[in-house]
């Protein structure tokens, strides 16, 4: 797992959600894995974990997070775009569980998150 080494350049809001992010793409990765149950239960929780920090980053009105950097803006900008597209894909899960077009909406945000988030990773380290 990649971990990104410049956390003080980001505001406590945006590392939450990097945070609960990378706990998403760990929990897929203990799913895919093989640990059916386990797995399935820490895919959910991230899930969760992640909408719940990217709705506090949205409404904190940190939707242009103080980064000491434009090449930082411009990496984060994309990924704001995905979690926002994850929230729109969440929230639309939640509402009917049983749509099959809102559970493949969801796991394709999912994979755009995870995505964006190897990519701040791999231009910041």
């Amino acid at each position: 797992m990649t971990y990104m080494h410049h956390p003080s350049e980001m505001s406590a809001d945006v590392h939450a959600v990097v945070t609960a992010a990378q706990e998403l793409r760990a929990a897929k990765e203990f799913l895919q894995s093989g640990h059916l149950i386990k797995g399935v239960q820490r895919h959910e929780r991230a899930k969760r974990e992640l909408y719940q920090a990217s709705h506090t980053l949205m409404t904190s009105g940190a939707g242009q997070p103080g980064f000491q950097s434009a090449q930082q803006t411009e990496l984060f900008t994309t990924f704001l775009l995905a979690l926002a597209d994850f929230r729109g894909a969440y929230e639309q899960r939640r509402a009917n569980s049983t749509d099959s077009q809102a559970a493949s909406a969801l796991v394709k945000a999912i994979k755009n998150v995870i995505g964006e988030l190897g990519h701040i990773e791999r231009k910041l380290n």
